[in-house]
């Protein structure tokens, strides 16, 4: 059955509304039929109300589960902490579901103040819900306006100082995601009249709660089975972040939340959180640790959301080069935390040694550059001036792009100040990715007298042709171990992103019984020593001695094996880095 207006319960509502005493609420004057809405529209096909509204940014929010409003609306209320009296300003009201699931659980004595900023909304809520029980509340005061500095001095007069009660915010998730900076302003204003409560820390328990916000990253299982091993509970909320839209995934993690009460949570990257910081500030707000591992350029990421820095925001970097840069995004509790391996999983495998002499596995970026350039304009010309800026970058990389367009001199071309904030992300990500692949298949083609073996995407197979051996991507979990303890030479590249970093296969290589030659990196001596537990190259002229040698010499290339596994097994798994991890939030939380 598909929701329609309902005339009736407008006409109930609106007469509750004008019983209410003069002066007692702000609102705006209310018509006597139900109006034309412009900017909101209820969503069709649904059994249930549910409103869809424009944000301030101009992008389409909905404001309700399209398939359990109440459930949701459940969820919601029970969030809200009971003990002491105290006086509700609820943020955001949409069609009311959330607040008449939240009036049964108050007491007589406290107060329940409801906050809209969009006027449409109220009206569309008079006209889907029965709001009566609202309504005809004594202790409930409504407040719709659309200027912020209005709505804080109305709720300032309705909050009597000193009557003992403790004043709490009640928000509604998605009307803050339509209107973060409205509401944002309001909590703000209003934040002196608040007394805090404070929650214990969690964190700072023997054995913890953590919840492991997972879109299916390759980091993530190794991160759960590391905090399991340290005796911590681990739950994952799971989404697909290639076709689940954000309302959908926010709604999921607070739900989680709600159920869990987790006392810290676990991201890479970022994924998971919303852009607007809503998220942020509701684990703030619960004193949650949040962590993000960042594996991939903080800079370019983190530039995309919004919102204040939360003191509960811990951001571990795998390269400790982004430190200062992601400190002057304002985020404080800023630390490195280079990556590691899962021994269970890179382990020398029986009857796997010698099969292969030298072999690369790793993508050819071809699908990921094409991504992006799907993304950005398609003429001839932006193309050309994207091809002068990915060899500008190869000569001299590691520059954000706002640095190299002005030493490029391109920093004020037509076709640059056209693009979006967005757009100029997915322009800095393809450049640090096209240039990578030229100078990834440089040192790869450097392999050539030894007929390597390549494991990787079908773009390899366009760019090399024989004695190259393309073979298709190997599993992760299953193969790769076989692969790296096949081959008497592994071979490494890491990516131009990475500055003073080393990468995955450093760790994983060793552990599972295979030699590695890869490139130097600042990072490298400070995790293992280079001549007897690691070998590298600082140049790709070096290449092919470095592999003629070490394929010959069986004996130099089994004690560097040996030794790099020992020390890597001794510092460098995941229960290493989990370990550094919680001690230094303990420590600084």
């Amino acid at each position: 059955m598909e929701f329609q207006r309902d005339e009736e319960v407008w006409e109930k509502n609106v007469a509750a509304l004008r019983s209410r005493e003069v002066g007692e609420d702000l609102w705006p004057p209310v018509p006597e039929r139900f109006p034309n809405l412009k900017n909101v529209a209820f969503i069709s096909g649904r059994p249930f109300p549910s409103l869809r509204v424009r944000g301030e940014t101009g992008r389409l929010v909905c404001l309700h589960s399209t398939h359990d409003p109440w459930k949701e609306a459940e969820i919601l209320a029970n969030r809200l902490g009971g003990g002491e009296s105290q006086t509700i300003v609820a943020l955001g009201m949409g069609l009311g579901y959330h607040l008449l699931k939240l009036l049964p659980r108050l007491k007589p004595e406290d107060g329940l103040i409801i906050v809209e900023k969009e006027p449409e909304v109220f009206f569309a809520a008079l006209g889907a819900l029965n709001l009566t029980p609202l309504l005809e509340n004594p202790n409930t005061r409504w407040v719709v306006e659309p200027d912020c500095h209005s709505v804080v001095h109305y709720v300032k007069r309705q909050v009597r100082p000193g009557n003992g009660q403790r004043l709490t915010v009640f928000a509604h998730p998605p009307s803050l995601r339509a209107h973060a900076w409205f509401y944002r302003e309001v909590g703000r204003g209003l934040k002196p009249s608040f007394p805090r409560h404070v929650r214990a820390l969690g964190v700072k328990k023997e054995q913890l709660r953590v919840l492991l916000v997972n879109p299916d990253y390759f980091l993530i299982p190794e991160v759960m089975r590391g905090f399991r091993k340290l005796g911590h509970e681990v739950r994952t909320v799971l989404f697909d972040r290639r076709r689940e839209q954000g309302e959908e995934v926010v709604r999921r993690i607070l739900t989680e939340v709600n159920d869990y009460g987790p006392d810290l949570v676990f991201t890479v990257n970022h994924l998971g959180l919303d852009r607007q910081g809503l998220l942020m500030e509701f684990f703030q707000r619960w004193r949650v640790p949040v962590v993000s591992w960042y594996v991939d350029s903080p800079a370019i990421i983190l530039h995309l959301y919004e919102g204040r820095p939360s003191e509960f925001a811990y951001i571990f970097v795998w390269d400790p080069a982004f430190i200062p840069e992601v400190k002057a995004l304002g985020f404080e509790k800023v630390f490195s935390l280079p990556l590691a391996t899962d021994p269970e999983i890179f382990c020398p495998r029986p009857g796997a040694s010698g099969r292969t002499s030298v072999a690369f596995v790793g993508n050819s970026l071809t699908g990921a550059v094409r991504e992006k350039m799907r993304r950005l304009p398609g003429s001839p010309a932006f193309r050309r001036l994207f091809s002068k800026l990915t060899q500008a970058y190869r000569e001299k990389p590691f520059r954000r792009l706002r640095e190299l367009l002005v030493q490029s001199g391109w920093g004020k071309h037509p076709l640059i100040l056209r693009l979006s904030q967005e757009e100029l992300t997915d322009l800095e990500a393809g450049i640090i990715w096209s240039a990578t692949r030229e100078h990834r298949l440089a040192c790869v083609r450097r392999l050539a007298p030894f007929r390597p073996v390549i494991y990787g995407d079908p773009g390899w197979r366009r760019l090399l042709k024989a004695p190259f051996i393309v073979r298709p991507e190997v599993n992760y979990f299953a193969e790769l171990p076989l692969v790296y303890r096949g081959t008497v030479v592994n071979f490494n590249v890491t990516s131009l992103q990475m500055k003073t970093a080393v990468n995955q296969r450093v760790f994983d290589v060793p552990a599972a019984g295979g030699f590695l030659l890869t490139d130097f990196k600042a990072q490298l001596p400070e995790l293992l020593e280079i001549g007897k537990e690691i070998i590298c190259y600082h140049h790709p002229n070096e290449i092919p001695e470095l592999t003629r040698h070490y394929l010959k010499s069986t004996r130099q290339r089994e004690e560097v094996i040996a030794r790099g596994r020992r020390r890597i097994l001794a510092e460098h798994t995941y229960l290493h880095r989990l370990k550094t991890m919680v001690e230094c939030i303990r420590r600084t939380i």
